[in-house]
């Protein structure tokens, strides 16, 4: 099978400075990562985060901005 005749859909992923992502973290297509963020291990990442943002848990819900 050849790329062209798969029905992928992509989008570009930005990642800011100084950022920590845990291990097996998944970021999704179209996601923009802010500055200065720490991801925790397992994560799936789903929606932009901003700047100064810790993510612990497999929700993503904002634990902390700093």
């Amino acid at each position: 099978f050849r790329v062209e005749h798969q029905k992928f859909n992509a989008a570009p992923i930005k990642i800011g400075k100084n950022c920590w992502l845990g291990s097996n973290v998944i970021v999704l297509k179209g996601v923009t990562i802010g500055d200065n963020v720490i991801i925790g291990a397992g994560c799936v990442i789903y929606k932009d985060i901003p700047s100064n943002s810790m993510i612990i848990n497999k929700q993503e819900h904002i634990v902390k901005n700093f």
